[in-house]
């Protein structure tokens, strides 16, 4: 409404043809962000060649080259925008909106230039409509239109009247004019619509129109003073008698007031029908969170439950589990923040992940003890025997999942379990998998457990320092761990540091 009434104060100033021209150029230029527009004018040479009568407006080409590609290629009439030809070399940047036609042929034109113009003419179809629209009415003159007699002097209704009629031409805007003392002057078709009334005489001798004339009173009174008002409520009875609520944004043009209605009658009521609606559904939501929190407390707990059953035949010193989430937590939460990646994971999804790592080692239950708990290396056999503890994870938890329903809080547990083993270059193990085809919750745990394990003393190695296992995780980047999140490890690592002193062990 701002622009729009920004362009009409100036159309309406005492300027020149050639000065109108540049300033509809100019508001167009503006209003759609482009890089270049032109406005030529073109006319065939005595052997088929074109000349260009002429040119406003800055484009980097010339006005000639364009006018006779129009020529060439004959473009029929049309009131629509057109890409300029592929052979011209120009229809990447370029697009051109005839104005006028002669003998099948454009004579007068707008070119504008911008990367993807199609897509920002698309958008901004409105403003370009309007450009146009007034551009083939100062250079065409081709009709006149009818004006409101009323009072002459600078800023007067009879000077907006065309351009209201070009604005609100295939746009069905609710557009108004009206004296200082609230007095239509002019009432687009949409409008009287709008209010039902036949005509603009029976509009403007009504006193009817609102059942609040004093608030109607205040709304002029607001305009006057400040120059503008926007989505002012107003009561209204139609001139068919059926009672409307609408809003009301207008602007104030030296001696006239610009308004535009907009009915609302039926989005109140739907408001109103809502408001009861929601507040039903406000005592069901306090159920529901009730009990989301009471299902997440009792998930979390089942999870903590299910991962001590691995502790008891590996046993792990002191807060194995809480650093573990820990640490899978500070990755996961930098992959929601900073999106690295072509998808993207909400915080919930995080939180998920932290507390689901505790599951990745439930497989271990399955492994006999002589390997399990033996105290130094294990040979070939016993090795792969160890490293099925990915698929007997993965096996419990899927038929459980299952058993839930599938997607339950067990999917992601049983995910990392089976995939957390894997490595970044596709030597790891069960199933080979590289890159970014292993799971995103199964790299983060990777990245957790292998730093967990580095710095935890165990019966066959000493606790590596946090500086050793750092340098060890980066300089496994892209071998055995995802690049991407080696970075966010490298940048956290201060913060892993922190962990591992809180929950010694």
């Amino acid at each position: 409404m701002g622009e729009l009434a920004d362009l009409l104060k100036r159309l309406v100033a005492p300027e020149s043809l050639p000065q109108r021209l540049v300033t509809i150029l100019e508001w167009t230029r503006s209003s759609l962000g482009l890089d270049g527009i032109a406005l030529f004018v073109a006319e065939r040479g005595p052997v088929g060649g074109v000349e260009t009568r002429a040119s406003l407006g800055s484009l980097a080409m010339t006005a000639p080259l364009v006018a006779a590609e129009l020529s060439r290629t004959g473009i029929p009439p049309t009131q629509g925008v057109l890409p300029l030809p592929e052979g011209s070399g120009l229809h990447n940047a370029f697009l051109c909106c005839p104005l006028h036609f002669s003998n099948g042929a454009p004579w007068s034109a707008l070119v504008l230039h911008a990367p993807r113009i199609e897509e920002t003419a698309r958008a901004r179809e409105k403003d370009l409509l309007v450009a146009v629209a007034h551009l083939r009415d100062l250079l065409g003159k081709e009709r006149e239109i009818a004006r409101a007699s009323v009072q002459e002097g600078p800023g007067r209704a009879s000077d907006l009247l065309p351009n209201l009629s070009l604005l609100t031409e295939g746009l069905r805007l609710p557009l108004y004019v009206c004296d200082l003392l609230g007095k239509f002057t002019y009432a687009s078709p949409a409008c009287l619509e709008l209010t039902g009334y036949p005509s603009l005489e029976a509009l403007a001798q009504t006193s009817e129109l609102f059942r609040e004339p004093e608030k109607r009173a205040a709304e002029l009174d607001t305009v006057r003073k400040l120059g503008k008002i926007e989505s002012f409520p107003l009561a209204v009875t139609s001139g068919v008698g059926t009672k409307l609520q609408v809003r009301d944004s207008a602007v104030f043009l030296g001696h006239s007031i610009l308004g535009m209605f907009f009915d609302v009658t039926g989005l109140l009521a739907a408001n109103a029908e809502l408001k009861d609606a929601l507040q039903v559904q406000e005592l069901l939501n306090d159920s529901i969170m009730a009990g989301s929190k009471q299902l997440q407390r009792t998930q979390g707990a089942a999870i903590r439950s299910l991962a001590r059953l691995a502790e008891y035949r590996d046993p792990e010193t002191g807060f194995h589990l809480q650093r573990i989430c820990e640490y899978t937590r500070l990755i996961a939460m930098q992959v929601h923040l900073r999106a690295p990646f072509t998808f993207r994971i909400t915080a919930e999804y995080a939180n998920d992940i932290s507390l689901s790592v505790m599951l990745h080692d439930i497989g271990k239950v399955s492994i006999p003890d002589h390997i399990l708990l033996k105290p130094g290396k294990l040979d070939p056999q016993e090795w792969e025997m160890m490293k099925k503890h990915t698929v007997f994870g993965w096996e419990v938890l899927h038929k459980a999942d299952r058993e839930l329903g599938e997607q339950s809080f067990l999917t992601l547990a049983a995910t990392i379990a089976l995939s957390h083993h894997e490595r970044f270059d596709g030597k790891g193990y069960p199933k080979g998998t590289a890159g970014e085809q292993i799971p995103l919750s199964a790299r983060i745990s990777a990245i957790a457990d292998v730093y967990d394990a580095l710095t935890t003393a165990r019966p066959y190695k000493e606790a590596w320092s946090h500086e050793r296992a750092v340098a060890e995780i980066v300089g496994g980047a892209g071998s055995q761990f995802d690049p991407v999140l080696v970075e966010f490890f490298r940048e956290l690592n201060d913060q892993f540091a922190e962990v591992r002193q809180r929950f010694p062990g």
